[in-house]
């Protein structure tokens, strides 16, 4: 007998709410799902677990107490006494057929089914308490208010579209976090923390960003905000699923756009909101990206045209939208996506043929940026038009061979990106004028790039230079600058670049 309201208890006695959850998330899991519970669900639904080994051994410690046994991992055959416990937080999780015939679920005196545990486990409606319907607060008391929160916040979102990123000493006075101190109710304090998490994320920023989020789901913790704004809801949870996918952890972004998607309350928002379609079409491409991008797996090439798919559904959405920043970055995905996959023999078409589209993508997204002014303190397009134009060098043993192989032109890259010629305006007349001009653009402080993008852009700039120029004083302090700017990256972006400069055969 398991009674779902306040104070929860099995058989009458109390029991933790994570380790109700979990005994009938995995409930609904067999019986409506028809599957067993994944750990990428559980870590989905408690993101703020640094991991969810602790909460599934308490869990299993109570329904060893109470009497319950549940199995995990893959085969749901096996004798249980037989399961290994140092796998046990692997899952997936499950019950036997007789186990789940023992459940009783009341709800407020009220027996319930199984297919009525959707609100109690987040999955029907919103996780997340719903907003302030508009006849709840007086029109002239709320428009008289101090408009500098309004000030700030707007701010801080031109500057997010922009890739503005300011230094660590300038952090303070961030319009985001201005907006947060100027706040006059919970939901302009939970607005701002959730815009912030999005455009420090988008900046590299991403310790930042999951403090923002943290202090987010706080608000939202503590049930402050009350009724309908089921389109802040749904871009709350998109925000979630990054900040998963961010982390690496792939498995639980996926599950959090999946049960998006399936909400009876949320999933019309996707369907019809085409901002929040673009955002959940933009991180659903970039899952199946990873799913193509991995070595050994399975469907490979359906998962590149999936990715690609989802972008070109995005670049519509962002058109439907009238977001010509969005518009950009769909354009820009779609163009180095295109060129990555045909890299990785995933896509039929002549390499020539694909390196002149993925390039014209890249432009169009250049061209967006300086006909409109978004998104102009990014050094992406740059470094993929760069990539793409030496996308068909290899390497070589020997200096001499190295600068004997033939990357694009720069007068083909010209012709291949008419109309769309933005990127050469400046009237470079070789690659690496351009990477030294981006640099020197940082260098004086008029564009401020994240430590990943200043190494990709190092990168190009070395290649060029070392191409175009050879053993080169410019050269040398050039990949010296890159090694120093390892120094200022994660643990395991650092090994793509030293791979890279390896293929480099500078003496």
């Amino acid at each position: 007998m398991i009674e779902l309201s306040p104070p929860y208890a099995v058989q009458g006695g109390p029991v933790r709410y994570q380790s109700l959850w979990l005994l009938l998330r995995i409930i609904y899991a067999r019986q409506i799902e028809k599957r067993p519970l994944s750990a990428a669900t559980i870590r989905a639904f408690f993101p703020q677990a640094q991991s969810i080994r602790m909460i599934i051994s308490r869990a299993f410690a109570e329904f060893s107490r109470l009497g319950i046994a549940v199995g995990w991992g893959h085969d749901q055959q096996i004798d249980l006494a037989l399961l290994k416990l140092s796998q046990r937080s692997r899952g997936p999780f499950w019950l036997q057929a007789d186990t789940l015939e023992r459940f009783v679920f009341i709800r407020q005196g009220e027996r319930i089914s199984a297919d009525e545990l959707g609100p109690f486990l987040g999955l029907h409606a919103s996780a997340l308490p719903q907003m302030g319907m508009a006849g709840e607060r007086s029109g002239v008391d709320y428009v008289m208010q101090d408009m500098r929160f309004w000030q700030h916040l707007t701010q801080g979102m031109r500057e997010g579209h922009d890739g503005f990123v300011r230094p660590a000493a300038l952090r303070q006075s961030d319009p985001f976090l201005l907006a947060q101190q100027c706040a006059q109710d919970d939901f302009q304090q939970a607005l701002a923390l959730m815009k912030a998490s999005l455009a420090w994320r988008r900046s590299d920023l991403l310790a930042e960003s999951k403090q923002a989020l943290s202090r987010f789901e706080h608000i939202i913790a503590l049930g402050q905000l009350a009724s309908a704004r089921p389109t802040f809801a749904a871009m709350a949870q998109i925000v979630h699923a990054w900040d998963r996918y961010t982390l690496g952890d792939t498995e639980a972004a996926r599950v959090l756009l999946i049960q998006l998607e399936s909400s009876a309350t949320l999933g019309p928002v996707v369907r019809y909101n085409p901002r929040v379609r673009f955002e959940f079409l933009n991180l659903s491409a970039l899952l199946y990206k990873f799913d193509a991008m991995a070595e050994g797996g399975a469907l490979r090439q359906e998962s590149a045209d999936a990715a690609l798919q989802a972008l070109s559904y995005a670049l519509e959405a962002a058109c439907e939208a009238d977001s010509i920043d969005a518009v950009q970055h769909a354009a820009a995905n779609i163009g180095w996506c295109l060129w990555l996959f045909r890299q990785l023999d995933l896509l039929d078409q002549p390499l020539p043929a694909v390196q002149a589209q993925a390039m014209r993508w890249l432009g169009l997204s250049e061209w967006i940026c300086d006909r409109f002014g978004v998104g102009s303190a990014s050094a992406w397009n740059t470094i993929f038009i760069l990539r793409i134009a030496r996308g068909n060098c290899h390497g070589a043993s020997s200096l001499a061979a190295f600068r004997t192989q033939q990357p694009m032109s720069l007068s083909e890259a010209a012709l291949a990106l008419q109309p769309l010629s933005a990127p050469f305006a400046l009237g470079f007349n070789h690659w690496f004028a351009w990477a030294q001009f981006t640099l020197e653009e940082y260098d004086s402080g008029r564009l401020r790039f994240p430590p990943l993008q200043l190494a990709n852009l190092l990168l190009e700039a070395a290649w060029f230079c070392v191409f175009e120029q050879g053993a080169s004083l410019a050269a040398y302090q050039i990949v010296e600058r890159l090694r120093a700017q390892l120094l200022e990256l994660r643990p395991g972006e650092r090994v793509f670049f030293r791979d890279a400069l390896s293929a480099i055969p500078l003496p």
